[in-house]
């Protein structure tokens, strides 16, 4: 049976399908250049993730979003994965984050760089570490503050126990191990990057990772965090621009255990989040709309869905920005090998 995706606003292009040549795509990381163009980046390279060969790939639209660019590789290694994970557009030399692992670890050994370009994208600088932190960790999407500081949500292992655990190299390495647990924070930085500090070291009795850090009110943070094994979202929160952290509870937000995205427009906040109550059943990708600083959730508006005879394996791993000066919120969402593109009026959503 040829079934496709139930969407709710109708994807506005593709923005990359596995071929021939890349025949694996995940996790797409959007947003626009200086030049107005729309930059994507993807995880690439071998036929699965984590795989040795793992690379970052980029594409862009010069017509926002209708037609993509042929993907290219941007950084690649050949003793080591590469993964991408941020694009950070909101500075006058835009840079991307990616991170470098041993696959066979399944992201416990991770080592975070970043690369500048003065092109919106068509040259890069040769990568560096990220100034003033430690460079182990996964970089998730960097906001600005009120205040004008930046942070970006992070995580990386703690090793408690079984130092010398030894990982399968397959099923579900997350699983395999042992007293090794992710934990979350954030790297923040008050003078436009040019250093940072870390802050958090959130923990619980399961993994907790990709985290997402909207700002709620003047100083006032909340964290929103995926755990492993779970069925609802954990959240933590801060007072002082993300300096000191409250521990995670599990609030009452379902989760498939995947990515989440959030946005404030117009001083509502916005969560988009796989809510299928089944772990890895990433089948129903879902917007929510707070106006009392994700106290409570108003309305709920079902992106898109998978329905039963569709072949689509999920629709997740959202990522976008809220452009102010067209009121429209860009998402690009994963539905494994290929990435659509979602324009949403703000009018359409507040």
């Amino acid at each position: 049976m040829n079934v496709s995706i139930d969407w709710h606003f109708s994807p506005s292009g593709r923005i990359f399908t596995a071929g021939s040549q890349w025949s694996y795509g995940r996790e797409p990381v959007l947003r626009r250049m200086p030049n107005g163009d729309l930059f994507c980046l993807i995880y690439s390279g071998g036929d699965r993730e984590p795989a040795p060969n793992n690379l970052v790939l980029g594409t862009r639209s010069c017509d926002d979003g209708a037609n993509w660019s042929k993907p290219e590789v941007l950084w690649s290694l050949p003793d080591r994965a590469v993964w991408g994970t941020e694009l950070f557009t909101e500075t006058e030399r835009p840079f991307a984050i990616f991170q470098t692992f041993v696959y066979e670890t399944n992201y416990c050994e991770l080592r975070a760089f970043l690369s500048r370009t003065a092109d919106s994208g068509r040259t890069w600088d040769e990568p560096v570490s990220i100034p003033g932190v430690p460079p182990n960790f996964s970089v998730r999407q960097g906001k600005v503050l009120s205040d004008g500081s930046w942070v970006f949500p992070v995580y990386w292992c703690e090793v408690e126990n079984h130092w010398n655990h030894r990982f399968k190299l397959s099923g579900n390495a997350l699983n395999d191990r042992r007293d090794w647990k992710f934990v979350s924070g954030i790297i923040r930085s008050t003078d436009n990057g040019k250093k940072f500090s870390i802050h958090g070291a959130i923990s619980a009795a399961t993994n907790l990772w990709e985290p997402e850090v909207v700002e709620v009110e003047p100083g006032h943070l909340i964290m929103l965090i995926r755990p492993c094994g779970e069925y609802f979202i954990r959240r933590a929160d801060s007072y002082d621009y993300g300096q000191t952290w409250s521990e995670a509870i599990i609030t009452d937000i379902p989760t498939s255990g995947s990515k989440i995205a959030t946005f404030k427009i117009n001083g509502k906040i916005l969560l988009v989040n796989n809510t299928d109550i089944t772990l890895w059943q990433r089948k129903s990708l879902e917007l929510w709309i707070s106006s009392d600083n994700a106290k409570t959730w108003e309305s709920k508006i079902t992106l898109a869905r998978i329905p039963e005879g569709c072949n689509a394996r999920q629709v997740a791993y959202p990522h976008g920005f809220a452009d102010d000066k067209r009121q429209t919120l860009y998402l690009a969402v994963d539905t494994v090998n290929e990435f659509e593109l979602l324009k949403i009026p703000y009018s359409e959503i507040i």
